[in-house]
C-alpha cells in the first residue's frame, strides 16, 4: 500500500504561507509592469485549487476554463489512452482565472480558446517550466525546498479528505482511474491526525468536560 507521509504534502500553515507572499509578490509585479509575479501566482493557486499533475497543468488551454460551470477541461492519460475530463473549481478560482485571462489579453499574451494558459517568454510553458516557478514561489515564500508541485496535488486530496470525508469526490477531483488507487493513498491517516489523537489522551479535565458533555 503507498501512503503519503508528512513530507509531501503542505499544511494549513504552509499553504497559507505559500499562498499569502506568492500573491503579494503578484500584486507588487502587476503594480510594477513585470509578469513574473502574476504568473507565479496562477500556477501555484491553480495546482493548489485543482490537484492537477503538472503534466495536466502544461496542457490547459485558455478554453479550458468554463466561467459559467465553473470547470475546467483536463487531458489525462488512463489505461494508456488519453481522455478529456471535466473536475470542479471553487468560485475563488474562478475568478482568479477570469483575472488572469484578462491579464493575458491586457499583456498581449493571447486570449484564444487554443491559446496555452500558461505563457512564458517562448511561447507556452511545459512541465519543466511550471516546476521552475513554483520552485522559485517556494523559496520566496521560506518553505523547504523538497516540497515539489507534485505535493500541491497530495496536499488537496488531504485536507479534501479532512474536510470532506469522501473518498470518491476525491478520486474524480485527482482523475484516478481507480477508487482503490485513491483509498490506498489518501484513507490512511496522518501522523497529525494520531497526534490528536493521543494528544490529551488521560487529561481528567477532558475526560470530565467529555463527560458533561
Amino acid at each position: 500500500m503507498t501512503q503519503i507521509d508528512r513530507e509531501k504534502f503542505m499544511d494549513q500553515r504552509e499553504v497559507e504561507q505559500l499562498r499569502r507572499v506568492t500573491e503579494a509578490h503578484a500584486i507588487t509585479d502587476l503594480e510594477a509592469g513585470r509578469c513574473q509575479g502574476v504568473l507565479a501566482w496562477a500556477v501555484v493557486d491553480i495546482a493548489l485549487q485543482t490537484g492537477l499533475r503538472v503534466s495536466e497543468l502544461a496542457r490547459l488551454k485558455v478554453g479550458d476554463f468554463d466561467p459559467r460551470r465553473l470547470a475546467l477541461k483536463v487531458w489525462r492519460h488512463k489505461r494508456r489512452r488519453q481522455v478529456h475530463e471535466t473536475t470542479a473549481i471553487s468560485r475563488d478560482l474562478g475568478r482568479h482565472l477570469k483575472a488572469f485571462i484578462r491579464w493575458l489579453h491586457d499583456t498581449g499574451r493571447g486570449t484564444a480558446p487554443e491559446g496555452p494558459l500558461f505563457v512564458g517568454k517562448r511561447g507556452g510553458l511545459t512541465a519543466r517550466g511550471l516546476q521552475q516557478i513554483w520552485k522559485g514561489a517556494v523559496k520566496r515564500a521560506g518553505l523547504p525546498a523538497e516540497i515539489s508541485i507534485h505535493a500541491a496535488r497530495h496536499t488537496l486530496a488531504v485536507h479534501l479528505l479532512r474536510k470532506t470525508g469522501n473518498l470518491r469526490l476525491i478520486q474524480k477531483q485527482l482523475g484516478h482511474s481507480s477508487p482503490s488507487t485513491t483509498a490506498n493513498m489518501y484513507a490512511d491517516i496522518t501522523f497529525e491526525d494520531m497526534q490528536e489523537g493521543v494528544d490529551g489522551v488521560y487529561d481528567r479535565d477532558q475526560e470530565r468536560r467529555a463527560d458533561r458533555a
